[in-house]
């Protein structure tokens, strides 16, 4: 998630990893567990888009990294979007705030992260199904987006699951952590990681 003010200054959330399963999101991992030199590439790569278009307001990023660690832009999103919603709860400015800065001629202060974290997607019936569990679950900070009916595939809301800075699990840590949301992430590994920016 990229953000530019009209003034030119542009502010960069630490990029983080989005796993989907069935072509939605369903995870998001703040900051990426990837190498850090591709992490800063893709700093450098959206703020150069942002630059370009001359953004004013937020930007999600997609990309990809190839095999040999070349970043391709898959999607840019110009507005808040899911796999910045791990900002509401382990940034003091969520990139929402960020967005009505830029966009009302504030100051950016910088994205800075005070917490690692791992944003869930509350995806259809089957998730909500769990939702007693979730708001039972000690660490879990659930986001509803009042929607009447949980259809199969319809984001009804996500958790957010904070973490000590510099502390993100590895991937056995991340069942352990989703508690009663694993069921998803507990089977074989997704087919696709991106990560954004």
């Amino acid at each position: 998630m990229v953000v530019r003010s009209a003034d030119g200054t542009v502010r960069c959330f630490d990029p983080a990893l989005n796993r989907h399963w069935n072509g939605i999101l369903d995870l998001t991992l703040a900051p990426a567990p990837i190498d850090p030199n591709i992490a800063a590439q893709a700093v450098k790569l959206a703020t150069t888009i942002a630059e370009k278009l001359e953004l004013v307001g937020i930007l999600g990023v997609e990309m990809f990294v190839d095999r040999t660690g070349n970043l391709l832009v898959n999607e840019m999103a110009p507005r808040p979007h899911n796999s910045g919603h791990w900002t509401m709860n382990a940034c003091p400015q969520d990139q929402f705030d960020m967005h009505i800065r830029a966009v009302a001629g504030l100051p950016l202060p910088h994205a800075v992260r005070h917490s690692d974290a791992i944003m869930k997607n509350l995806v259809g019936p089957e998730d909500m199904a769990l939702l007693p569990q979730i708001m039972a679950t000690q660490g879990f900070i659930p986001h509803l987006y009042g929607k009447k009916e949980a259809h199969v595939g319809r984001k009804m809301g996500h958790v957010n699951i904070l973490f000590p800075y510099g502390a993100l699990p590895g991937n056995l840590g991340i069942q352990d952590a989703l508690g009663p949301l694993a069921t998803k992430t507990a089977a074989p590994e997704p087919k696709e990681d991106t990560a954004a920016s």
